[in-house]
């Protein structure tokens, strides 16, 4: 806990928080009266107590709308009505992201039996994704845990603090809120502190997924929600039209959800006050109440939401009413947890992301939800972490609209040609959207902020209209996706953001004026030729080349830009490309031949192994204007993969990579895959880019050094690498030993182990057994990667089928198999470690074999070269992958590491040849001992493997012709 006594601020604090529970005390009796309201509460007490706290409330520092720390809400409540929260309070400089939540009432109101003001505060906080919040009249003072989904049963039980307001006179107390709720706790990351110590929710037994007690945060609890409902959508609209497939049910669901969360959205910022889905049921019954609000809602707000659409805006398309409105009921204001004015635009995204990963598939009779086949194969789907997206956005877009005009802007266009439900193009338009405001708000800008349109607030600042954030949207944001549910939902993620900041009296507004003048626009923007569905990799001329089906063109849905985008092409293309490309590889069920051998032909990056996500880097750059910008994550394995050097060239050569960003860590919460972000402008005026390395876990940070790479030495290595440069002593170090060295491949046969077929189809392919007696004549024991050790080979008791009729690739040479003694070494590492099989048993497809070609230097001499510092130092400067998760040891490099062979009558040579053979066979017998069940005579071995090490890594270097100080760079690990 923060000493208060030696804090100043604290002290100052509590000074001021004493005057105002003297004034309160004082004139108690006239404040605990019903006619003393809520506003004038807040003004006398709630928010001098919260600027007591170091919090800019009245945003006298700060006037930009978009980089305040306290968003108030000066409004009232209507009835029952939702509303914003009252205070919003962020930290600079994330002003998107709410740190907690404050709800104001009249000191009358008693606060302590109020539930539907306890809902409403937790539902503001559990809704933004904030652990706590403050339910207060000043003379009670109530920290509510939001953690848990609230229910109006139970919200009394979630109250985490509370105190009356003289219980602040007390330091101790006062302490307590301060260390939560000031600025200064939330600068100095007491706050995060506190909040990781919090106890678990009461009666959240059954929650999962937040914070580290495990409890359910808002995106995965309306997800799984959103899929409850689209089930039941499915079965009801398959039972009342039997005659509709795949395709038309899903689209019919996926509608009808996105107009019931849209409307909520409206509701819950008070946009919409006429119709809300709690009235659905009202009229003649829920399913007729909706479809004639959503030809009412149709004529206001346009966009795709409320088009008008076959079966689900039809008269005789009769849904069961009870199912239709237990769904209403459910998502209701009255009923609902969410407060969707309260969500994070980015969440509903990452929602909707997931959510898009299954698709609706029937049959004659039924419907049921599946997860579509890249998402299985993948094991889920992984949407882009906001903090990624803002990265990316403010280092390309960011870059491209820095110092420029709003009519300099209006004229730059930036897409997403694999959008999804549009994060991406969210983090485009928030950055716009800040830019923009930022601009009007600078003081010599301010006579053009009046002539623009902009609307100024009761504080004086300059808020963007309703119609320059339409303009903004339809003039710079583009979007492609394969998927129209995508394309759909990445429309009213865009909606959502384009009506984030207005109110019922603005929307009116907007409506008024547009009755009034026939050039004014519907609420809403027409997006179809914004963001529109289409193949981003395939054009029409694959039409001629393959003649398609019908059916055909509609599963490859190819799209041409020029057609597409005919004014933004004309212009030489997009300033801006960003996102997160699918990554598929096009193999097995996902190699279809007609698409494979299109992008053969039309694509020079494409590489043995196809991936999506290659064929998106050539794309994005060819529909980059000059001096345009792409930023991609993806895997990292473009860096290094042998099969790649084709996007290296392209990366390197033509679009130019500006900055590579590499992660260590996952990115991607459950994703097993290394990430890597590339930055790059479209131009060749860059002789340099920089390599950073970013932890991934949390609070990332990119300020980190980076290192200058030249993308002349990139393109001159062999097969055009991007790693770091080698340090100057060390390179010359590694071509030292080159030139005192044999290449490995010449002195050993370097083979893949064998691979099998689909153990899930083949489960006897590979079969484990308790012993070799076991195993079938048809088998034969071999090793896989977990077996390898460092001068160490433990079999596991695997045997796999010997027939040739399993192969799939690999090597299947029973004599190499068979050879005994041979080297092994597993397939993913940062380095090699080298095991020795005395035995002769087969390999599996996760590690390398090595079996000598020659009887000049032995297999147990060369062992111990390759287990050694030196060895190591120089496959980390010349080999490593540079990926924290699963690197590859690959066989061409295995082939190329130096063997310094020994000339045998020279008579120091053989003297450290033989005692280098003597260490290795005393390490073998060592690490034997090493897995004795005896303890202490495990770390016996233990020591004298240690020493042993010590005495070959000094041989090594002997023989090698070191000096002392490259032995130095060695030893230092370099």
């Amino acid at each position: 806990m923060n000493d208060p006594a030696t804090n100043a601020d604290f002290e100052q604090a509590h000074k001021r928080i004493r005057e105002l529970i003297d004034r309160f005390e004082k004139h108690a009796a006239a404040y605990m009266q019903p006619t003393y309201q809520e506003a004038e509460a807040r003004k006398d007490f709630i928010d001098p107590m919260f600027k007591a706290l170091g919090w800019d409330v009245d945003h006298e520092r700060e006037h930009n709308p978009y980089e305040q720390e306290v968003k108030v809400e000066r409004g009232v409540t209507v009835a029952k009505a939702q509303k914003r929260a009252d205070y919003a309070f962020h930290l600079c400089p994330n002003f998107r992201d709410v740190r907690f939540f404050v709800e104001a009432k009249k000191p009358s109101v008693n606060l302590e039996r109020d539930a539907d003001a306890h809902f409403q505060t937790i539902r503001y906080g559990y809704s933004a994704g904030t652990p706590l919040a403050v339910l207060t009249d000043f003379e009670q003072i109530r920290v509510l845990d939001c953690r848990r989904r609230p229910h109006p049963d139970s919200v009394l039980d979630q109250v985490y603090k509370g105190w009356r307001y003289t219980d602040f006179r007390d330091t101790a107390k006062f302490a307590e809120f301060y260390w939560l709720f000031s600025r200064e706790a939330h600068a100095d990351g007491s706050y995060q502190r506190r909040i990781e110590e919090l106890p678990k929710p009461k009666g959240g037994a059954k929650q999962r997924g937040l914070f580290k007690g495990g409890y359910q945060p808002v995106g995965d609890s309306f997800l799984e929600e959103l899929s409850e409902y689209r089930e039941t959508l499915a079965k009801t609209f398959k039972k009342a039209e039997e005659s509709l497939d795949s395709a038309a049910l899903t689209e019919l669901v996926q509608r009808t959800l996105d107009r019931l969360v849209f409307l909520r959205f409206l509701e819950d910022k008070q946009i919409e006050t006429e119709i809300r889905v709690t009235d659905f049921g009202k009229g003649k019954n829920a399913w007729a109440d909706f479809q004639s609000a959503s030809r009412r809602l149709d004529n206001i707000y346009n966009g795709i939401v409320f088009k008008r659409l076959p079966h689900l805006d039809d008269a005789g398309f009769d849904v069961d009413e009870d199912v239709f409105g237990d769904i209403c009921e459910r998502l209701s204001a009255e009923n609902s947890p969410y407060n969707f004015d309260a969500i994070p635009i980015h969440i509903l995204g990452s929602i909707y992301e997931r959510f898009l990963g299954s698709v609706i598939r029937a049959t004659d009779k039924r419907a049921k939800v599946e997860e579509k086949p890249e998402v299985r194969k993948s094991g889920g789907v992984y949407y882009t972490p906001e903090y990624i997206v803002r990265y990316i956005v403010a280092q390309t877009v960011g870059k491209q609209i820095e110092g420029k005009t709003p009519a300099e802007i209006a004229k730059l266009r930036f897409a997403d040609i694999a959008c999804g439900s549009g994060s991406f193009l969210l983090g485009v338009y928030d950055e716009l959207l800040h830019y923009h405001a930022d601009w009007y708000n600078r003081p010599e800008h301010a006579k053009q902020a009046k002539r623009d349109g902009c609307v100024q607030t009761e504080d004086g600042t300059w808020r963007l209209s309703l119609a320059q954030r339409r303009n903004i949207l339809q003039n710079n944001i583009y979007g492609v996706d394969i998927d129209r549910q995508a394309v759909e939902v990445a429309q009213l993620s865009l909606f959502l953001k384009l009506l984030e900041d207005e109110r019922a009296t603005s929307a009116r507004q907007y409506q008024l004026d547009y009755a009034r003048d026939a050039n004014m626009k519907k609420l809403l923007p027409d997006l179809s030729g914004n963001i529109v569905c289409g193949n981003s990799l395939i054009g029409w001329d694959i039409a001629g080349m393959a003649g398609l089906s019908a059916e055909e063109k509609l599963r490859l849905n190819p799209l041409d830009f020029r057609d597409e985008f005919p004014i933004v092409m004309r212009e030489g293309g997009f300033d801006a490309v960003v996102g997160n490309p699918p990554y598929v590889l096009l193999q097995d069920e996902f190699r279809d031949p007609t698409s494979y051998d299109y992008l053969k032909s039309h694509y020079t990056v494409a590489s043995f192994k196809l991936d999506t996500y290659h064929l998106f880097f050539e794309r994005a750059g060819r529909v980059l204007r000059a001096n345009g910008r792409l930023g991609y994550i993806t895997p990292s394995n473009f860096l290094t993969n042998n099969h790649l050097d084709g996007l290296r060239r392209f990366l390197l050569s033509q679009v130019r990579i500006e900055r590579i960003v590499v992660f260590e860590g996952k990115v991607f919460a459950g994703a097993q895959v290394d990430t890597a972000i590339a930055l790059c402008i479209n131009n060749d005026l860059m002789d340099y880019f920089d390599m950073l390395r970013v932890s991934a876990k949390p609070p990332v940070s990119f300020d980190v050094p980076a290192i200058a790479l030249k993308h002349s030495d990139c393109l001159e290595r062999h097969l055009a690498l991007i790693t770091p440069p080698t340090a100057t002593g060390v390179a010359a170090l590694l071509t030292a030993v080159d030139e005192r060295s044999t290449p490995l491949g010449e002195l050993f046969g370097v083979s893949f182990g064998k691979q099998l077929r689909d153990r899930e189809k083949f489960p006897t392919d590979v079969i484990q057994v308790e012993s070799l007696s076991k195993i079938p004549k048809t088998h034969r024991p071999c090793y896989t990667g977990r077996d390898v050790g460092r001068y160490a080979l433990s079999w596991s008791g695997l045997a796999c089928l010997r027939s040739r009729e399993a192969k799939r690739g690999g090597c299947w040479d029973d004599a190499v198999h068979g050879a005994a003694p041979k080297l092994i070494t597993r397939q993913i590492g940062m380095v090699p470690v080298f095991g020795w099989d005395a035995v002769g048993y087969h390999c599996l497809n996760t590690v390398f074999m090595l079996t000598p070609k020659t009887a000049s230097v032995s297999a147990v001499y060369v062992l111990g070269l390759l287990n050694s510092k030196l060895l190591v130092t120089y496959w980390k400067n010349r080999f490593y992958d540079q990926r924290e998760r699963f690197p590859k040891i690959k066989g061409a490099y295995l082939k190329q590491l130096p063997i310094y062979v020994p000339c045998l009558t020279n008579e120091r040579d053989r003297s450290r040849y033989d005692h280098l053979v003597v260490l290795v066979e005393q390490m073998l017998e060592a690490k034997e001992r090493q897995t004795d069940a005896d303890e202490h005579m495990a770390e016996i071995a233990a020591r004298e493997c240690t020493a042993l090490d010590r005495q070959i890594d000094t041989l090594v270097y002997e023989l090698y012709g070191l000096t002392d100080a490259e032995i130095a760079l060695v030893e230092n690990g370099t």
